[in-house]
């Protein structure tokens, strides 16, 4: 797929004429989220669309937006969860569970009538192209071409957890999945945030899960076989800014993309909105 194909309609990634791109560094997960959602309504009133960089403090796990609403479905052991200080927070967007830890997180946010489908192939490629300008061992890295049988994930108890499986048009390294993301559109705004991983931290879900042990050890073998991180792919410690400015220019250049502000975490402050936990 071309850049010129990605640009090409109006009502492309490409079409949103004024963008502001935020770091804001590391956050609360509520923070996190609630800042998502406070940009989709800046988008829709100011017509200003926005890419964002964020990372973690303390460590989070996240639902997706139906799990969030039958929480204790999805096992979580919020008492450890609690004990550890890892914050419970429920996406704005759909998806399964994640735990946010050694993770470049980015979330984009613009408005568009284009399917979901095309949106999420776009928003893959930038990524994409960014990534393999880290070195030629990136190279390699790939779009998945098909979605998981669910019924399949169901049956074998690995549902509800994000990194388990990969869906169309996300991105790969020999088949193991390195970036999970989650989509929702609120009228003709989307928005579209996920997990590029960097480190392996991701793995340890599976201690906050109410499981046996034995369902514990299945489970972080299933991950550990079907995931990958950009540490294990580089094979050396990656730094979070050549990560997070790769993946910046990777939206710049696929999307032609003229920032009216840049606002790093030193001068980005936003107040703090309503919390929105998940209180089992």
């Amino acid at each position: 797929m071309s850049k010129a194909n990605v640009g090409s309609s109006e009502n492309s990634i490409s079409g949103n004429r004024k963008w502001e791109f935020i770091d804001s560094g590391f956050r609360p997960g509520v923070y996190n989220m609630d800042l998502d959602k406070s940009l989709v309504e800046r988008c829709r009133n100011e017509d200003t669309s926005f890419l964002r960089f964020y990372r973690w403090k303390p460590y989070a796990l996240s639902l997706g937006y139906n799990q969030g609403r039958f929480a204790n479905e999805v096992n979580i052991d919020y008492k450890k969860c609690c004990a550890e200080g890892i914050d419970v927070v429920t996406r704005p967007t759909g998806g399964r569970a994640v735990l946010h830890s050694e993770e470049l997180t980015y979330s984009v946010v613009f408005r568009s009538n284009k399917p979901i489908r095309d949106l999420y192939r776009d928003i893959s490629l930038a990524i994409l192209q960014g990534l393999k300008t880290l070195g030629p061992e990136f190279e390699r890295l790939s779009f998945t071409n098909e979605s998981p049988d669910i019924l399949k994930l169901i049956k074998t108890g690995m549902y509800n957890l994000c990194f388990n499986s990969s869906v169309k048009y996300e991105l790969n390294y020999k088949g193991k999945k390195l970036v999970g993301s989650a989509q929702r559109k609120f009228g003709d705004i989307v928005l579209q945030h996920g997990s590029i991983l960097v480190g392996n931290h991701h793995r340890n879900i599976v201690n906050y899960l109410n499981i046996t042990g034995e369902e514990r050890v299945k489970m972080l073998r299933e991950i550990e076989y079907k995931t990958v991180c950009l540490n294990d792919i580089a094979k050396r410690k990656m730094d979070y800014k050549a990560v997070s400015d790769a993946v910046f220019e990777g939206f710049k250049s696929t999307f032609n993309l003229n920032f009216a502000s840049i606002n790093r975490v030193a001068e980005f402050v936003e107040p703090r909105m309503k919390a929105d936990l998940i209180i089992n």
